[in-house]
């Protein structure tokens, strides 16, 4: 019977264990983490379907179909909820991409005129595009892609850190790398993973049933029972502090967008990496152990802002890449 490794317990390691558990529920699959999953990056976002890259798009298409299949099957019990709201830019060509990646994606895409603007915005941008789509809050859908995993007999997690994947190679058939900011650590081969600073601001607002979007950095998205707003984007910066610089940028810039927000009761804040990357690295590589164990390699990671996307259409390529090497490694009575 074939044996998984998932390194990784956020989004995207969760993502593959269950897409790898319904595709072949008899394989025996160990998910890896080295920290609490209040601690990981998946914790922190709301979750909100936006695509930022043409290239992943077939990705985002698998992703948001399940989504659309939970929301119609499970409900928001999963974390899982359609949302509507607005994406507002100074630059119009900004908009249109986001029309070309995702339009025919979404729901209801489509561009506001200048009274709707005008009427709605306090600030209004010269450009607005409203669409609805899921969002997957981060600490509600991670926790039930894990209890659905925990339904397979087979499955273990373990609280450890691997820093050598050979070590996991040993032992297992299949190694997943999805180790987000350390995927190109662990891999070995691979520097070009690197933080991206950010922070999410949670609070009491339960007249915000809408996202907002100023461009890709400042938002409001609301989630089951409170608001996130946000953010910062600092690439490079690796250290989780939240400073009072950091503080107050977010509020100048988001009270211009909403200032009836003002006394709005802070909940808590978030400092969050994202593990960004030039592109997500999704590939199998056949790796050997000192000892001479073959096994096989699937990396994904480096999904940047878009793992909860992206995870679900990233999750079933995993499943193909497995899928092609298991006639050739094992004998079908064995799985």
């Amino acid at each position: 019977m074939a044996k998984v490794a998932v390194v990784g317990q956020g989004v995207i390691g969760c993502s593959s264990a269950l897409a790898i558990l319904e595709k072949f529920p008899k394989f025996h699959v160990t998910l890896f983490a080295d920290r609490k999953f209040e601690e990981t990056c998946s914790f922190v976002p709301a979750g909100l379907f936006r695509l930022d890259k043409y290239e992943y798009k077939n990705w985002a298409r698998i992703s948001f179909d399940r989504f659309a299949w939970i929301y119609r099957t499970i409900g928001c019990s999963s974390g899982v909820k359609l949302v509507s709201g607005h994406i507002q830019s100074d630059n119009r060509a900004t908009l249109e991409g986001q029309e070309k990646n995702m339009a025919d994606i979404v729901y209801n895409f489509r561009w506001l005129d200048k009274r709707e603007m005008e009427s709605m915005f306090v600030n209004p941008s010269p450009h607005c595009i409203h669409y609805t789509a899921y969002a997957s809050e981060g600490r509600r859908y991670v926790p039930w892609l894990r209890e659905q995993i925990e339904k397979y007999e087979n499955v273990r997690f373990e609280h450890k850190k691997v820093a050598d994947l050979n070590e996991l190679g040993e032992h297992f058939d299949f190694v997943i790398n999805c180790a987000g900011l350390d995927g190109g650590k662990v891999a070995g081969d691979d520097n070009t993973v690197n933080p991206n600073f950010g922070v999410a601001i949670e609070v009491e607002a339960p007249w915000q049933t809408h996202f907002n979007y100023k461009d890709f950095c400042t938002f409001t998205i609301p989630m089951t029972n409170s608001v996130i707003l946000g953010s910062l984007k600092q690439p490079g910066r690796s250290d989780m502090e939240i400073t009072k610089a950091d503080r107050d940028d977010i509020w100048k810039r988001y009270l211009e967008i909403h200032p009836t927000f003002k006394d709005a009761k802070v909940i808590a804040e978030f400092p969050a990496l994202r593990p960004e990357r030039p592109e997500i690295r999704l590939e199998t590589e056949m790796r050997r152990t000192p000892s001479g164990k073959e096994y096989q390699l699937i990396h994904n990671y480096g999904h940047g802002g878009n793992g909860f996307t992206l995870g679900w259409g990233c999750a079933l390529e995993v499943v193909e890449h497995i899928d092609a090497k298991v006639d050739a490694a094992f004998n079908s009575s064995k799985l």
